[in-house]
C-alpha cells in the first residue's frame, strides 16, 4: 500500500475539535504508513470579498487531497465527485446549527433538501437521530453511512480506563469529590453577564447544596455560581468545585453522573453514558427550542428549577431514557477500529 495522507478539514472556525483529535491520535498509533495535513482556515468571516478568496483556496486544497476528515460543512459542494479510492469522511458533531436546520424542516416539510454534505463519501452520524435527520433532509451523492456506532468522544467517555484516569485527576484537585456523584453544570458562550445573572437569580445555592446532600459534588465552569459560592460558609467547599481553565469542558463528561448544560454538543455526547441530561435555558440556543418542544421534562427555564429534580433516582425517567436512546447508539462497536479499517484499505492512497 502506498503511503497515505489524511487531511483534517475545518473551515467554520472550530479548528480541530476533540473528535478529530481523538481520531488523529488513534490513526497515528495504529497506521504506520500515514501522514497528516491540516486545513483549518475559517472561510465564514464577516468580509465577503475575503470569503470568496478563502473559498477558492479551500476548493483548491480539497481538489488536491484524496482523504479528508471533517466534522462540519467544510467539504465544498463544488468539489469534483470522489474517485473510488478516495475517502471523504464526515463525523457529524452535534453542534447547535443542526437543530436549527431540523426545526426548519419539521416546520416546513416542503423545503428543498440541502446539499451541504453532498460530496462526503462516508458519514458517521453518531446517533439514530442524526442518521435519520441526514437521510431525510439532505442529499448525498453516494455516501456510505457508518450507522450503529458512536462518535469518538461519545465512545471514549464510556471507556473505564480513561474514565478512571480523568476521575483521578479530578480527585487530586478536589479530594472532597472522592466517592461522590458528580453533578456538572456546564454553560457555554458566556457572553452576556446580565443574562447569566438573571439565569441564576432564583437559585438559592445554599439551599440547593443542602437539598442534594452529601452524596453529590457540584462541579461547574460558571462564573456566577463561583461568585455565589464565595458567599457561603467555608464548610460548603466540600461539595462545590470550579473547573474553568482547569479541565477542558469535554473532560467533564468522563466523570459526570448528571449533566445540566446549554450545549447541544455536550448534551448529545453525554447521552452515550445513559445518565440524566438536562437543558438549562441560556443563550438563545436552537437546541433549547428543540428540547422545549420535544423533551419538555428535560428543559429548565431557569436555574431555580434545579430544585425540582430528583437526585435520589436510581433509574432514568422515561424521557431521560428516550433522549439517550435517540442521541447515542447502544452498541459495543468501536468507531476507532472502524475508521482505521476505512483508511487502511488497499485502495486508499
Amino acid at each position: 500500500m502506498s503511503r497515505a495522507t489524511i487531511s483534517f478539514l475545518s473551515t467554520r472556525g472550530r479548528a480541530m475539535n476533540i473528535d478529530l483529535k481523538l481520531i488523529q491520535d488513534y490513526l497515528a498509533l495504529n497506521l504506520s504508513d500515514i501522514t497528516f495535513e491540516y486545513y483549518l482556515k475559517n472561510t465564514a468571516t464577516k468580509v465577503p470579498a475575503a470569503n470568496k478568496q478563502l473559498e477558492r483556496a479551500r476548493l483548491s486544497f480539497c481538489d488536491n487531497t484524496r482523504n479528508i476528515i471533517c466534522m462540519d460543512p467544510s467539504i465544498p459542494v463544488k468539489l469534483s465527485p470522489a474517485l473510488p479510492e478516495e475517502r471523504r469522511l464526515l463525523t457529524l458533531v452535534p453542534y447547535d446549527y443542526l437543530f436549527n436546520e431540523y426545526l426548519k424542516f419539521t416546520e416546513d416539510p416542503e423545503l428543498a433538501h440541502k446539499k451541504t454534505f453532498f460530496r462526503c463519501t462516508h458519514v458517521l452520524p453518531g446517533s439514530p437521530f442524526f442518521s435519520n435527520f441526514l437521510k431525510n433532509f439532505y442529499e448525498f451523492e453516494n455516501a456510505t453511512f457508518l450507522d450503529g456506532m458512536c462518535l469518538p468522544l461519545a465512545w471514549d467517555i464510556t471507556s473505564k480506563e480513561t474514565k478512571a484516569n480523568v476521575r483521578n485527576n479530578l480527585e487530586y484537585l478536589y479530594p472532597e469529590a472522592k466517592g461522590k456523584k458528580i453533578l456538572t453544570i456546564l454553560t457555554v458562550n458566556q457572553t452576556a453577564p446580565e443574562e447569566m445573572t438573571e439565569l441564576f437569580s432564583d437559585l438559592d445555592l445554599k439551599k440547593f447544596l443542602n437539598e442534594i446532600g452529601d452524596n453529590w459534588f457540584l462541579l461547574t465552569n460558571n462564573i456566577n455560581l463561583l461568585e455565589m459560592s464565595g458567599k457561603l460558609p467555608f464548610s460548603y467547599a466540600k461539595c462545590f468545585g470550579y473547573m474553568k481553565g482547569v479541565f477542558g469542558f469535554d473532560n467533564l463528561l468522563y466523570f459526570s453522573d448528571m449533566l445540566v448544560t446549554n450545549s447541544s454538543k455536550h448534551a448529545c455526547t453525554f447521552a452515550s453514558e445513559n445518565k440524566p441530561v438536562y437543558y438549562l435555558n441560556y443563550g438563545k440556543k436552537h437546541f433549547g427550542r428543540y428540547m422545549k418542544q420535544y423533551y419538555p421534562d428535560l428543559y429548565l427555564e431557569t436555574a431555580g428549577e434545579l430544585m425540582t429534580l430528583d437526585y435520589d433516582q436510581t433509574e432514568l425517567s422515561e424521557e431521560e431514557s428516550r433522549f439517550c436512546q435517540e442521541f447515542a447508539y447502544n452498541t459495543t462497536q468501536n468507531p476507532f477500529s472502524s475508521l482505521k479499517n476505512l483508511f487502511s484499505q488497499e485502495t486508499t492512497i
